[in-house]
């Protein structure tokens, strides 16, 4: 065995040793500009050929070797300055070439350049290079690769987040054909075989993943958008003609969208808004000023207009602040997914921004630590789940949650504002990101970081023992705050918790906690006499639970969206207030020696009314979900008035929709917890 732990620590280590080698060369030299000249018109074989020619400076005295990446292709030959180097090495990913040039460290600048031509590869998972019969385009990342920028799919470069250069880029494409690229077009020219040069030229520094090129026979659909400093800027939508009437309904709130990051972020700063119309049946991708757009999303509908959202609210976070290294993803994929329910909330108001919010807290209480095979923290995330669920959904969840701590939202878009302004161009790491907010905003925001950003699972929040007693002239309501967690060990600290008291005239009295650990007792006195209360009615907390409330003055029929319960309000002479939660975690107290009760989840139903009031209540359940081993008419639904008492089975009406599925109906609704159950 020791010898086997021996080859093994020196398996590892030799690995360890190889993979900071491989990492060190990317540090050894500044890529100041890239300058792209490829042909593709080689639509049969699927090549590419040309060269890219790579201005530099070294970041080291007495660098030996300049280090290139570049994937499968074939080297016809290397050149530095205008002499032709026959010693370069290259083994399929890295050109090594000698370098005799000795410039002082930080001279500018090496030309390098790459002849090359080949089969440019697609990613295993997605992204790379891609042909069609008709159409050749790229997709900046490769999801399977490491590291996931994939620019060196088509050109030579150093490869990775951080570095970041100018771009130019010159395709020559067939007669017919046009050339999409990165940045503004700068002139096209005829060839006499008939071929086209299109030149793009992109002035600001952004890392290889995020320049681009398509080629296929497009129509451009021009427009002007008006930035909120009143600067004009170029919109262009290149789409395949027969498309151009659906591109034209599907982009109409494009300018909303761009009104909207630009209020909530600052300024739109690259020359060019462009999308192009690609073959890719799997998503977007968000390519500085030419986002490559999937055909699928041109439809003639509304329907994926988040998508066009989130990958414009790239190009304040991704493409001017890009994330340091793949752990910090979920700045530039978890706040461009937040930027989708942003411009929800400004296009089609807050109730749409809550529901778009809801859905996207439910996928990530039941999905994401499927998807990702396992409950994980949105930093520091595995390669292999970099672009999961967790790094975009429960990201954005975080960002909201992130936005009701500061509960100021002026103070969160302007602490927003001055760090992208203070990062443009730049990268940044989620410490960075953190410590700048903290500073910005005067809130220290370590504690709420080790609850959201760096801990796996979720906290959960609940009240419990909650009594009222007069006291003079007033009431005095005491009760405990519980924090709770699933799938992790971990209690926060300095949690803000939104507290809606209920009197009896169905007022509304606001109070906000601060809670510690795993419980908090707490004290208020009140004029009038608090009926219940609603923990975090706003829902700017993206715990364990999925909830909504809602006021309503006369009978009604009510679904609270994404909790699996409805009301039926049969009588009403006054006025009414309930708030539905469903908890996605283990009920307290919850052991019954006839029952088994569901520990997946269960309902809080909480209310108050003024005047006379009777209600139904319906309750969808689903046997798997409940994973309790039975089928839907083997469950029963359970009721207590709340966790000091035990749970007792319901004579509800039950109705099956399928083997799994169904609904339970309480016809004389009572406030208080249900939770799924079958009998033992």
């Amino acid at each position: 065995m020791k010898k086997i732990f021996s080859a093994i620590f020196i398996f590892l280590f030799f690995i360890n040793i190889s993979f900071s080698q491989n990492e060190d060369f990317r540090k050894e030299i500044d890529i100041l500009h890239y300058t792209i000249n490829l042909n593709i018109t080689d639509f049969q074989n699927k090549e590419i050929s040309g060269n890219t020619v790579v201005q530099l400076s070294p970041r080291k005295k007495d660098l030996k070797s300049i280090k290139l990446e570049l994937y499968k292709l074939i080297i016809d030959s290397v050149f530095v300055f205008n002499q032709k180097i026959s010693d370069f090495s290259y083994n399929g990913e890295i050109i090594e070439i000698p370098y005799l040039h000795k410039n002082s460290e930080g001279e500018c600048c090496t030309k390098v350049t790459v002849y090359y031509h080949g089969h440019p590869r697609e990613d295993l998972a997605w992204g790379g290079f891609f042909f069609t019969d008709s159409s050749a385009y790229n997709m900046g990342v490769g999801m399977e690769t490491d590291p996931q920028s994939f620019g060196r799919a088509w050109f030579p470069c150093i490869d990775d987040f951080e570095e970041k250069a100018s771009f130019d880029i010159n395709i020559t494409v067939p007669e017919k054909y046009k050339a999409v690229c990165s940045g503004v077009l700068i002139s096209e020219k005829k060839n006499p075989d008939g071929t086209h040069i299109f030149s793009w030229q992109l002035k600001q520094d952004v890392p290889t993943y995020l320049v681009s090129v398509a080629v296929a026979e497009y129509d451009e659909i021009k427009s002007v958008y008006e930035s909120i400093t009143k600067r004009k800027i170029p919109v262009s939508l290149y789409i395949y003609p027969e498309d151009r009437a659906n591109a034209e309904f599907s982009f109409q709130n494009l300018n909303k969208a761009l009104r909207t990051f630009e209020n909530d972020f600052g300024e739109y700063v690259w020359d060019r808004v462009g999308y192009v119309e690609v073959p890719f049946t799997s998503g977007a991708m968000e390519h500085v000023c030419n986002i490559a757009y999937p055909e699928y999303a041109v439809d003639s509908t509304l329907f994926r207009e988040t998508l066009m959202a989130h990958e414009l609210s790239h190009h304040w976070f991704g493409n001017l602040v890009t994330c340091k290294t793949p752990e910090d993803m979920w700045l530039n994929e978890g706040w461009a997914t937040y930027c989708e329910a942003l411009f929800k909330e400004q296009v089609y108001g807050k109730k749409a921004f809550k529901e778009f919010m809801r859905e996207n807290h439910v996928k990530v209480l039941t999905q994401a630590h499927v998807f990702d095979n396992g409950y994980r923290a949105v930093y520091g995330i595995p390669h292999d789940y970099t672009y999961g669920t967790t790094v975009y959904d429960k990201g954005a969840d975080v960002a909201h949650t992130i936005r009701g701590y500061i509960d100021n939202d002026s103070l969160f878009f302007d602490a927003l504002t001055a760090y992208i302004k203070k990062f443009s161009y730049k990268t940044a790491s989620t410490y960075e990101f953190k410590d700048f907010i903290s500073s910005y905003t005067g809130i220290n925001l370590d504690d709420f970081f080790d609850t959201w950003v760096f801990t796996e699972g979720f906290p959960h929040f609940s009240i419990s023992n909650f009594t009222v007693s007069k006291s003079g002239k007033q009431y005095l309501c005491e009760f405990t705050v519980n924090q709770r967690v699933k799938a992790r060990d971990f209690f926060g600290n300095k949690n803000d918790v939104n507290l809606y008291f209920i009197d009896e005239n169905i007022n509304i009295i606001k109070k906000k906690i601060t809670m510690s650990g795993m419980s908090q007792k707490y004290v208020f006195l009140f004029d009038e006499k608090p009926q219940t209360v609603f923990v975090d009615p706003e829902e700017k907390i993206a715990d364990a639970t999925v909830d909504n409330y809602q006021i309503f003055t006369d009978t009604a029929n009510y679904d609270f969206p994404f909790t699996d319960f409805s009301i039926l309000i049969t009588k009403l002479k006054g006025k009414a207030a309930v708030q539905s939660t469903i908890n996605h975690i283990s009920p307290v107290n919850g052991e019954n020696q006839d029952y088994e009760i569901s520990k997946e989840k269960y309902w809080d139903i909480k209310g108050a009314a003024k005047g006379k009031f009777s209600a139904e209540g319906t309750f969808y359940a689903n046997s798997d979900e409940q994973n309790l081993g039975v089928e839907f008419e083997d469950l029963v639904l359970m009721y207590r008035p709340d966790e000091s008492e035990k749970f007792s089975p319901l004579d509800a009406e039950q109705y099956q929709y399928d083997a799994v599925q169904g609904i339970f109906i309480i016809r004389n609704l009572k406030f208080g917890q249900y939770v799924i159950a079958t009998e033992k």
